[in-house]
């Protein structure tokens, strides 16, 4: 029996989920690896430089599998890529387990990374343009959820390998990571296609079929599926206006601000990672021996009750954006996250043991407060904020900011609170407490609208959004696009759009054909 409605959705969120978890998983496992006696003695007792450059060459090859993905994602659709993605994971976990020098250990790390950043940069784009608008957020909330699965699973296999010793340690949880990417080849051939993908590349009847599967309708004539097709054919005629073609597209200003919308997207990833989450993600078992001051048992053994509370801590997204919004999701985060960090500079600072007991609440609170702002929105927002036709050439861009900058803090974090101590805690305080005032001044709110509906927000407005409407949550009732469009026409003429079987507008005056007239 075929799935539709929200079986389907919950399997998409599943599907997409998994590409996130091997991505989480890659930190968990590395802060065991790196404090494995045999994987230091095989790998010749690397430096504090070489961890740093062994770990973040990762995230290389995922800047250069988001660059990749610019070159075929839109000739290829969504499901293609990820699946080439995931074989490269396996190809560079295979490279790692079986490594006996840090060469081979390096190239695996790469080949991994160009699989995870093709797909990071792909799935963003699938999930927001598949799943039906009022869904969107809860269950794209929801799949990021897998991530701390990921990193948990691999704290707790790192501490319970530790016993073990020797080559098994560090060897099975790398190789474990081809369980759940062979699970991925295997579930996203069965998983719809994106139909806004569908609608630009003219195969509109497809597209239709998708969307009443996703609402879990068989009538074209629904009102929430004759939406959706007439949104999107309205976004395809706005972009049409606007002359939205080629990637290039992406870096003018033009009517529906491309650029704009670029540099908020890039700059909201690489928030993400100057939050300081993969300084600690990668290395929290690393900073709990060396900066706290615990033992290497008890290190891992907190690592993994922070991976568990990093994922109960994932949930609050799912009740908590829907309400808020994201901007506040945002700005409530990155305080949160600062105050964190100040409280482990000066627990650190002062080195005593009801210090260091503060200080590992501080850890565990940082996860929390990253969860609300900064583990699933930036991603969802940045393919929501992207027009149509450019969505995965965007995604792709903003998520190279990603990789950039979480190569940039994982390579430095080693070497950095090494030589600082406490005072490199300290760089992160000021980087999240600077973030707030660039989101309530710069980022629009996307909650409660439709992905189309969101391309109003940039059709010739203003940068700043602090106390315009698009600061506030928006009505999937409200139809801006529309206005824009109407605005935009020549032509008085109108009446009811309805949707032919083939999903194609019938009875209305396309923009296009206004502005021709």
């Amino acid at each position: 029996m075929e799935l539709q409605g929200t079986p389907l959705c919950i399997a998409m969120t599943i599907a997409c989920g998994l590409s996130y978890l091997l991505y989480g998983y890659d930190q968990g496992f590395m802060s065991g690896v790196l404090i494995s006696k045999d994987f230091l003695n095989r790998m010749n007792h690397p430096s504090t430089f070489m961890q740093g450059l062994m770990t973040s060459i990762y995230e290389i090859g995922c800047f250069f599998g988001c660059a990749g993905s610019l070159a075929f994602s839109e000739r290829l659709g969504r499901k293609k890529p990820i699946i080439i993605g995931t074989i490269l994971v396996i190809i560079g976990a295979v490279l790692q387990t079986a490594s006996f020098e840090r060469v081979q250990f390096i190239i695996g790390r790469i080949v991994a990374g160009l699989g995870t950043g093709l797909n990071t940069s792909i799935v963003p784009c699938w999930q927001a343009e598949t799943l039906p608008a009022k869904r969107r957020e809860r269950f794209g909330t929801m799949q990021y959820l897998l991530v701390c699965g990921g990193a948990s699973t691999a704290y707790w296999m790192n501490y319970g390998l530790s016993y073990a010793g020797d080559v098994l340690a560090w060897r099975f949880p790398i190789a474990a990571q081809m369980i759940f990417a062979v699970f991925l080849l295997v579930i996203v051939p069965f998983m719809p296609e994106s139909p806004r993908w569908l609608m630009v590349r003219d195969r509109p009847s497809e597209a239709l079929e998708i969307i009443k599967k996703m609402h879990g309708t068989t009538n074209t004539q629904d009102f929430e599926v004759q939406t959706e097709v007439k949104l999107i054919n309205q976004a395809i005629d706005l972009e049409s206006i606007s002359g939205t073609k080629g990637w290039l597209d992406l870096f003018k200003m033009n009517d529906t601000q491309n650029f704009r919308r670029l540099m908020l997207g890039w700059w909201l990833m690489a928030m993400v990672m100057l939050s300081g989450v993969c300084s600690i993600g990668y290395y929290i078992s690393y900073l709990f021996e060396t900066s706290v001051g615990l033992s290497h048992t008890l290190s891992l053994l907190l690592s993994g009750f922070n991976g568990l509370w990093y994922m109960a801590s994932a949930l609050i997204p799912f009740f908590v954006v829907k309400r808020i919004g994201k901007r506040w999701c945002l700005i409530i985060g990155a305080f949160g996250m600062g105050v964190c960090f100040l409280t482990m500079a000066l627990t650190i600072r002062d080195g005593g043991y009801g210090a260091s007991i503060v200080c590992v609440i501080a850890f565990f609170l940082y996860y929390t407060f990253f969860a609300l702002g900064y583990l699933a929105v930036p991603w969802l927002y940045c393919a929501e904020i992207m027009p149509l036709h450019l969505r995965s050439k965007g995604t792709a861009i903003t998520t190279s900011s990603n990789w950039i900058w979480n190569f940039a803090t994982v390579m430095m974090t080693p070497s950095t609170m090494g030589n600082l101590g406490w005072k490199g805690y300290l760089i992160f305080t000021v980087f999240n407490f600077s973030f707030i005032p660039f989101i309530y001044l710069f980022y629009p709110e996307t909650s409660g609208r439709r992905l189309e509906e969101i391309d109003a927000i940039f059709y010739k407005t203003g940068a700043v959004v602090a106390g315009t409407q698009w600061a506030k949550r928006g009505h999937f009732e409200t139809h801006d696009l529309e206005g824009v469009l109407m605005g935009e026409g020549e032509s008085e003429g109108g009446g009811d759009e309805k949707v032919d079987e083939k999903g194609e507008v019938v009875a209305v005056e396309h923009v296009v054909e206004a502005k021709k007239g």
